[in-house]
Parts: structure tokens; C-alpha cells; sequence
């Protein structure tokens, strides 16, 4: 097993904990659909968007982006790697309008 992988896991260590600091899979397991996760962004069609997190069909936690205000709608996810994470951080960057 490497180094830096929390046992049974699949999953680095400062993943794990980046995880936990924010609550995702706590607030998973306690019946949230979808679990927003930092700043929230005004894209250029108007829609407010934020990063958040998900349980796709397969149980797997999924990252990705939702739009709405204070009632989330998960618009597009995938599984969480950090690469996906990183992806979707760089949408909503790359689609807000600009200057917020």
C-alpha cells in the first residue's frame, strides 16, 4: 500500500481530510442529495452555480457543479478524484461572469 492512503481506501490522506473539513460525506450520510461546497458563482447565463458533491447510483461520493438558489440542483458529476475536483473548481472559474 503507498504511503499517504487512509487503510481500505482509495483515497489520499489530505483528500480524506479535505473531505472531512468540509462535512461532504457527514452531510451524505445524514440524508443531504447534494452537499454545496464553497463560494457561489453568477455564470454568464444569469444562474447562480457552486461546487458540490453528490452519491451517484453506485453509492460513490461525486463532485461536480449545481445551479439554483438555496435549493440545489446537481447539473453535471462525476466520481470524486482530486483530478475531477480540480476540473470542475476550474468550470465554474472559466463560465462565471466577470468581475464577481
Amino acid at each position: 500500500m503507498r504511503q499517504g492512503r487512509k487503510s481500505g481506501s482509495g483515497r489520499s490522506l489530505k483528500t480524506q481530510r479535505w473531505l472531512d473539513e468540509a462535512g461532504v460525506e457527514e452531510k451524505l450520510a445524514a440524508g443531504a442529495t447534494i452537499v454545496p461546497v464553497g463560494r457561489t458563482y453568477r455564470l454568464r447565463d444569469g444562474q447562480s452555480a457552486t461546487l458540490a458533491f453528490a452519491r451517484d447510483d453506485e453509492g460513490r461520493i461525486c463532485v461536480g457543479y449545481a445551479v439554483g438558489e438555496g435549493s440545489w440542483v446537481m447539473v453535471e458529476a462525476e466520481p470524486y478524484t482530486a483530478r475531477s475536483f480540480g476540473y470542475y473548481k476550474r468550470w465554474l472559474k472559466r463560465h462565471r461572469e466577470l468581475g464577481d
